[in-house]
C-alpha cells in the first residue's frame, strides 16, 4: 500500500473520525475496555476514542513496517501515545491471544477480508466474552452530508488508487457463513456497510 496515499487519505478523513467514532461507541455501550483498531486506516477512530474516553486501553496492530512507524509517529503528534500502542501484526492470523480485547475495529476492512472468512474468525477469536467488533466501510450515519460532499470525489480516487475493492452486502454475508458466524452477526447499512460481530 503506497504509504504516501495512505497519509493524504488519512489527512482527508481527519473531520470524518469524530462521527465514526460515534457511531462505534454508540453500538459499544461503555467507556472502559481494551480496544483493538486494524489495519492502515487505523489512527483517526483511536485517536477521538483516546481523547474522549480515558477509561479505554488502546492497541493499534498494522502489517506493514512503513505504517507501523507512520503510525506511531500520528500517536506522538497528537500527544497520544501514551493511551495508545501501536504495533506490529499480520492480519490474518492475528498476533495476539484469545479473548484478549472487548472491542476490535476494523474500518477499510474490504481491502482485505478474505472470501473464506478466515480474518474474520481471527477478529472473533480474540474478542472477549460480551465483545464486539465493528467492521467495514463508510462515512458514518451521523456524518453531515455536506462534509462528505466536500471530500467525496478525492477520498474515491486516493482509495482507487489504492486498490478498493468494492463489495456487496451479500458478498460480506458469505464471509460470516464461511467463517461459521452467522448467529453472532449483523449488517447495518447505514452510513456505509459494516459489519457487527458480538461474541457472546
Amino acid at each position: 500500500m503506497d504509504l504516501r496515499i495512505l497519509k493524504d487519505v488519512n489527512e482527508l478523513w481527519g473531520r470524518i473520525y469524530p462521527y465514526l467514532a460515534r457511531q462505534v461507541m454508540t453500538h459499544y455501550g461503555r467507556g472502559d475496555g481494551e480496544v483493538l483498531e486494524l489495519g492502515p486506516f487505523s489512527g483517526g477512530i483511536s485517536r477521538e476514542l483516546a481523547r474522549g474516553y480515558p477509561g479505554l486501553n488502546i492497541t493499534i496492530a498494522a502489517q506493514e513496517n512503513g505504517v507501523v512507524d507512520y503510525l506511531q509517529k500520528e500517536m506522538e503528534e497528537a500527544g497520544l501515545n501514551r493511551r495508545v500502542t501501536v504495533r506490529w501484526s499480520a492480519l490474518e492470523p492475528l498476533g495476539f491471544a484469545d479473548g484478549l480485547f472487548d472491542l476490535v475495529i476494523f474500518r477499510g476492512a474490504y481491502f482485505f477480508l478474505d472470501e473464506e472468512g478466515r480474518m474474520l474468525r481471527e477478529i472473533h477469536r480474540v474478542l472477549k466474552q460480551a465483545g464486539l467488533a465493528f467492521i467495514g466501510g463508510g462515512y458514518g450515519k451521523d456524518t453531515p452530508q455536506a462534509l462528505i460532499y466536500e471530500i467525496a470525489a478525492e477520498s474515491r480516487e486516493l482509495n482507487d488508487r489504492l486498490g478498493r475493492k468494492r463489495v456487496t452486502g451479500e458478498e460480506v454475508g458469505n464471509m460470516v457463513d464461511r467463517a461459521g458466524l452467522r448467529s453472532h452477526a449483523r449488517l447495518e447499512k447505514e452510513g456505509g456497510l459494516w459489519l457487527l460481530i458480538h461474541k457472546p
